[in-house]
């Protein structure tokens, strides 16, 4: 009874993150389902609700969506997305948690630098940045359901208008989580175990995201952003230690 009340609560933190920043379930699920099931098992059960909040935000912001943002991150995006369906698949556990760990401290890290918006500004001009940025993020997404941060940092130096950020992360990831659906079922992970686990926690998503999108409209970001910053931090401590 209490793993299932610490399951429920995990998923609920999530989809609060989700329904407030935008971006962030996988982020949040991945590392602390992984303390209870294998990576590989944690990354199929949380899928079917990350993909659908995508696609919802992705028609719910749809008035705000074009095109041509998306197309450098494409060809980075399918490439890397291979490679990390691939890691998922073979590596061993121990490596996978700490490569994810390493990942977020650094995202963490770079977020708190305060010259980042000037790198990232400068780093734009190149016309491979949004190509790299499409690698890494089809990388963990193949291998964790974790692309955000590279996407979003993408496309934050593109526009300051916060709800065209949105429809573009929301559009990108929902044709994304198509092809991973695709891959997946393809390669076998999902099975009908995993899907009845993750029925179990679909109230604890519902009421995640109405009380992400309540709270959205009554709290700051950088409020948010600081308590989001140690979290990842602490996840990623428990991470690296219970391999």
């Amino acid at each position: 009874m209490y793993t299932e009340i610490v399951l429920a609560l995990i998923f609920f933190l999530s989809a609060f993150t989700m329904s407030f920043a935008g971006f962030g379930f996988a982020m949040i699920s991945v590392p602390l389902l992984s303390i209870f099931f294998p990576v590989k098992e944690a990354v199929v059960i949380q899928f079917p609700y990350c993909m659908g909040l995508f696609m919802y935000q992705a028609w719910h912001y749809r008035k705000h969506f074009c095109w041509s943002p998306m197309q450098p991150l494409l060809l980075g995006t399918v490439s890397g997305l291979f490679l990390g369906t691939f890691f998922l698949y073979y590596m061993p556990e121990t490596i996978l948690k700490r490569m994810l760990a390493l990942f977020i401290v650094l995202i963490v890290i770079f977020n708190l630098i305060s010259a980042r918006h000037k790198i990232e500004v400068q780093s734009f001009k190149s016309p491979w940045f949004g190509r790299i940025c499409g690698f890494i993020s089809g990388s963990f997404l193949g291998a964790y359901n974790l692309g955000g941060p590279p996407v979003v940092m993408y496309f934050r130096t593109i526009t300051n208008n916060s709800l065209k950020a949105k429809s573009y992360m929301a559009a990108f990831f929902s044709i994304l989580f198509m092809v991973i659906a695709v891959v997946y079922g393809v390669t076998g992970m999902f099975t009908l175990e995993s899907l009845r686990t993750t029925l179990l926690y679909l109230p604890s998503v519902l009421l995640g995201s109405a009380t992400g999108f309540w709270v959205f409209h009554r709290a700051s970001n950088s409020v948010y952003n600081m308590v989001i910053d140690v979290a990842l931090l602490l996840i990623s401590v428990v991470l690296w230690i219970n391999v």
